[in-house]
């Protein structure tokens, strides 16, 4: 019975076992907003946020305090529990090709 305590490997796929200040999330902005899309350019830095939708508390990224976009990725649930529990993120955006934003999420 002795060793049954093991340090956890960390193989992928459980989210929910990142520690919060590790998370690290690569994505598109989900209904990206063409007005604030088109300032954007790579390596912006965006704040991501909770923004109150009606039943649901969604994770956006602002630029200059105006929703980019939404974050939609299998993280999401965990992101927004991390942020719920006092941890700061930023996107910084890879990469802009017409309307679709890459981002990198990544704790501050």
């Amino acid at each position: 019975m002795s060793g049954s305590n093991g340090g956890g490997g960390g193989g992928g796929g459980f989210e929910d076992y990142v520690d919060c200040s590790r998370l690290m999330i690569s994505t598109q902005l989900s209904s990206p907003k063409p007005d604030v899309v088109a300032k954007l350019k790579a390596s912006d830095e965006l704040q991501v946020a909770l923004d109150n939708q009606p039943g649901i508390k969604v994770v956006v990224a602002l630029f200059n305090g105006q929703i980019a976009g939404g974050l939609a990725s299998p993280e999401t649930s965990r992101l927004r529990s991390c942020i719920e529990q006092g941890t700061n993120y930023n996107a910084t955006v890879l990469d802009v090709t017409g309307g679709q934003v890459r981002v990198r999420v990544h704790p501050v």
